[in-house]
């Protein structure tokens, strides 16, 4: 692991990762795994409450070529590995070995939607159970989770809240891997179309996202990512001696 941003970072590929996964699943252990991307640095860079949620994950992955960067310029070596990725190569070992699927978040309109591909797509996963994430009573949508001995628990409700939500309930539920996955629920619901793969590689996924939603994402890219740019500096030039 690597220290960035306050973070530790996972340094290995999303192979190593899988296996790693993998092994916790069969074994039963409980992991946490978080995704932060430069949004997530922003928002919770001086929220020393999510900074410890993060700090207690089992596996935080870079989703984000400036964190990735950021580490190459410090001599340390991360790999990107976003959250639509991992899902996707998450849902392919379910559908191999037959997990047990939950997805927690977004509004039932989404779910219908995601659970009609998944379906579709991953048809030899047998149990997939789904729950929007528009709820006042955890405990119901716990004791849910819990009936289904949920392998793979995927919640999709924004940053901070699925994080702080999956710590905050980790010793209650009977889940093995417990992914926030952010926006993950609306791209593979087809309601959000991702950037082709030649963007991605080059590292322009965003800016085929403003050209998608330039209202929504005009505030976010232009006028709060910048902030980023102090952040980084610090980053950079900080002694850890």
């Amino acid at each position: 692991m690597h220290n960035l941003f306050k973070l530790n970072f996972y340094d290995r590929n999303l192979n190593c990762l899988l296996e790693c996964l993998c092994e916790d699943i069969e074994s039963r252990k409980k992991s946490a795994v978080f995704t932060p991307n430069i949004d997530h640095i922003i928002n919770n860079f001086d929220d020393s409450r999510v900074n410890d949620v993060y700090a207690k994950g089992e596996y935080v992955i870079a989703d984000g070529w400036p964190l990735v960067a950021t580490a190459k310029l410090k001599g340390k070596s991360i790999h990107r590995i976003t959250g639509v990725d991992l899902m996707e190569s998450l849902l392919k070992v379910a559908n191999d070995r037959n997990y047990n699927i939950y997805f927690l978040g977004a509004t039932d309109k989404t779910l219908d939607k995601l659970l009609t591909n998944i379906r579709s797509q991953y048809n030899n996963i047998d149990n997939i159970r789904v729950h929007n994430g528009f709820f006042k009573d955890d405990s119901k949508v716990i004791n849910d989770i819990n009936k289904e001995h949920v392998d793979i628990l995927f919640v999709g409700m924004g940053n901070p809240k699925q994080e702080l939500w999956i710590k905050e309930n980790f010793n209650l539920m009977d889940a093995s891997l417990m992914l926030a996955v952010g926006g993950a629920f609306n791209i593979f619901s087809g309601e959000v179309d991702r950037a082709p793969r030649w963007v991605q590689k080059i590292g322009m996924e965003w800016f085929y996202r403003f050209l998608k939603e330039p209202k929504r994402l005009f505030y976010r890219y232009f006028i709060k990512y910048p902030k980023f740019i102090k952040i980084f500096f610090e980053e950079l030039f900080k002694n850890e001696n």
